[in-house]
């Protein structure tokens, strides 16, 4: 049996089974962080394995790692998805120390399986990416905000090759009713590990759900490489990174990625959390439901003019409008000249909503291939036009 170090850091077994009572055979202990250790179980009456994980006695002596650990209970509780790790029950021992008892996933987590094989084939990368962002989606519907989606809180189900996201303690509830949520951290206080922090918490402002989609756009350029998005290795450096530098080139580290994927992870990893994309738009564009480039039918009012698309056509409208008129007062409303405007204004539009559709939520970036071929047709649509304006 494990032995109980003189600090009362470790839980012997026997003090544990005798805590939970008969209704459990604990078996195991099967792993350890920094805040709690985590043993396997058997819940009799239903025969089936369950995980449960203990705070440490140390930390449950301090009162804010008490309200992380009931907290990583409260929201995993809320959520029933298949790609969620689900909690079972909350309670505490007889010592007072609380514990979870959860689903059991006999598996490694993500970061076990990177250390192990590498970088992962892009069709395994991109359905590990669907099940977390499946799983961002249903906590973000319920209002709760992970915080700290990295690979070591993501769980690989051996027996179903699903991905299942875990950890809750230092979830934020967003406050969308009139009772407020405690605040568990401090002003200026980060929180999470270094690596997969916003930009928006360094700068110390609100942080949102799509401070998980920055993370999430960390985790694939991980399961894709191996690596980060960044040429980083200290914490100084990640922090800098997070703030000033931008993503490496994944299509020229792995060519044979989907060029919308890698598009949708650079999305992720804008410093703009307004600009990335939410996590139910990943899940959409993943199952092949959107684009990352397209997808009007799927993209509602509030993101297009997120997107500046809706202000920048307008613009283009009004310049169009403007360059039509002084076309007009200049020359005759039936010269060559007068129609030739005609096309180019239109076609000026169309290229400015092209334009618009690819970079006014993105900001800098390079054009893709997809943009390239929609601007060449509308050139030669303007040209065509032109030319038989002439001809006529």
């Amino acid at each position: 049996m494990e032995s109980t170090r003189a600090d009362g850091s470790a839980q012997t077994l026997e003090a544990l089974q005798a805590g939970l009572g008969p209704e459990f055979e604990v078996k195991q202990k099967i792993g350890r962080g920094s805040m709690a250790t985590v043993y396997l179980a058997r819940e009799k009456a239903l025969g089936r394995l369950v995980a449960v994980k203990v705070l440490l006695p140390e930390r449950a002596r301090d009162e804010t790692a008490r309200k992380r650990f009931e907290r990583e209970a409260r929201a995993a509780a809320t959520l029933a998805h298949p790609n969620v790790v689900s909690v079972h029950r909350f309670g505490r021992l007889p010592d007072g120390v609380p514990y979870l008892v959860m689903r059991f996933v006999k598996g490694r987590t993500l970061e076990e399986r990177i250390a192990a094989e590498g970088r992962l084939t892009a069709a395994a990368a991109r359905s590990l990416l669907l099940d977390v962002a499946s799983a961002l989606a249903a906590a973000h519907a319920e209002g709760i905000v992970h915080r700290d989606v990295r690979p070591a809180n993501v769980l690989c189900d051996e027996e179903t090759d699903q991905a299942l996201l875990s950890d809750f303690g230092i979830a934020a509830v967003l406050d969308s009713s009139a009772e407020s949520v405690t605040k568990l951290t401090r002003t200026g206080q980060m929180i999470g590990n270094p690596k997969y922090i916003s930009p928006e918490q360094l700068r110390d402002e609100e942080v949102t759900e799509l401070a998980d989609m920055y993370a999430f756009g960390i985790l694939g350029y991980e399961l894709l490489t191996g690596d980060g998005p960044y040429a980083a290795s200290t914490n100084a450096q990640w922090i800098a990174a997070h703030l000033t530098a931008e993503p490496k080139d994944l299509r020229a580290m792995r060519p044979d990625v989907d060029p919308e994927l890698a598009a949708l992870l650079v999305r992720c990893l804008n410093r703009d959390p307004k600009r990335r994309p939410s996590a139910a738009r990943v899940v959409a564009t993943l199952r092949g439901e959107a684009s990352a480039a397209d997808g009007a039918s799927n993209v509602d009012i509030r993101e297009l003019i997120k997107r500046r698309v809706p202000q920048i056509v307008v613009a283009a409208i009004a310049a169009g409008w403007l360059l039509i008129e002084v076309v007009e007062t200049i020359f005759d409303n039936d010269s060559v000249i007068f129609f030739l405007t005609l096309p180019f204004a239109a076609c000026g539009v169309l290229a400015a909503t092209i334009v618009a559709w690819f970079h006014g939520e993105r900001g800098r970036q390079r054009a893709s291939l997809l943009e390239w071929i929609l601007l060449s047709l509308v050139g030669a649509l303007w040209l065509s036009l032109s030319a038989w304006i002439v001809i006529a």
